[in-house]
């Protein structure tokens, strides 16, 4: 069964081109991500899946391993049952969902490099709960020095690494769409029936991926939606920010002012993640309405935006982002 759903899988695998290729696995760790064994491995080489190398020590980019998994109908990859675990949270309830809720709070940036440069510069994203009514507690920032500001969508220091620690406060809205067109737009994309794929980071942004391939990242469908939204004269801009329970991922989502003047949530990707979830909440696939979910912790950039950035020796370098994300010892007052 494994055999038959990956080699299925490839048949529709967007493969990252081979000028944004980075083969960084090996066969061995290849077999892990897909739970194959060897001569399945070779039967979907021999049927196309990118590689390079001689045969027998082959490579290959671990983000075409990951979305052939995580599209092979088998449940058994490791891709597959992350994001089962992952997203387990869109079967909750709607008040489980718009409910106040505390977080604590910890994203940290290093240079990536045995001995880091002269001149070190590290750059992190702030949480912003308060734009959708939340609140931030007790931030920190190591190593200290300067002033953070309310307003302040990131935080620099001169230093080889840099840390955030906060308690995040944040509650979740549900809103009718009043526009029709809006909801026109929302049942637009929903019909698409695009795929959530991994992509190289110089592709991510790519919205022509949405149109030519069916394929999009976080970024590329929040533009794409936004884009269609301000065509049709709609004030929308897309945020970047975290989502409790989901790992590491940096999210994107969109907003836009309704015909009420009110600023609404559309999450495309979560309507896209919804429709593998058994038993997902509906509201998440509504496209008449606009649920932002307690789990969403924004930040203040927009797509495009870097929630983590290192440079030393005069040039950005590789950088290690550590992001966690857990359920703070209490629960939030209502009016925190």
């Amino acid at each position: 069964m494994t055999a038959a759903g990956l080699c299925r899988g490839l048949d529709t695998l967007f493969a990252v081109p081979p000028e944004h290729r980075l083969d960084d696995v090996d066969r061995v760790t290849a077999r892990q991500v897909l739970g194959c064994d060897d001569h399945t491995l070779s039967e979907l080489l021999d049927r196309g899946l990118p590689a390079s190398g001689d045969a027998g020590e082959e490579r290959f980019d671990s983000r075409d391993l990951f979305n052939l998994a995580l599209y092979s109908g088998t449940g058994s990859t490791v891709p597959e049952q992350a994001f089962a675990y992952s997203l387990r949270w869109m079967r909750a309830s709607t008040e489980e969902l718009l409910v106040p809720r505390a977080s604590r709070f910890a994203l940290s940036v290093a240079c990536a490099a045995d001995a880091c440069g002269p001149q070190p510069t590290s750059v992190l994203a702030l949480p912003r709960p308060e734009r959708y009514g939340g609140a931030v507690h007790d931030l920190t920032v190591e190593p200290a020095g300067g002033t953070v500001g309310p307003g302040d969508d990131t935080v620099t220091r001169t230093a080889s690494r840099l840390a955030v620690t906060a308690t995040v406060h944040t509650r979740g809205e549900l809103a009718e769409l009043r526009s029709p067109e809006l909801r026109a737009i929302a049942a637009e994309f929903a019909a698409m029936d695009l795929r959530w794929v991994k992509l190289p980071e110089a592709l991510s942004d790519d919205v022509d991926l949405v149109t030519t391939r069916g394929v999009a990242s976080c970024d590329s469908a929040s533009r794409y939606l936004a884009g269609l939204c301000e065509r049709a004269g709609f004030a929308a801009v897309t945020r970047i920010g975290w989502v409790v329970g989901m790992l590491d991922l940096v999210h994107a989502w969109v907003e836009v002012e309704d015909d009420d003047g009110a600023t609404k949530v559309i999450d495309p990707v979560f309507a896209l993640f919804s429709a593998t979830v058994r038993d997902a909440n509906p509201l998440l696939r509504d496209p008449a309405v606009a649920l932002r979910t307690n789990r969403l912790i924004p930040t203040g950039l927009s797509t495009g935006g870097t929630v983590a950035a290192h440079r030393c020796a005069g040039g950005p370098t590789a950088a290690r982002v550590t992001t966690k994300i857990l359920p703070a010892p209490t629960r939030p007052q209502e009016g925190s």
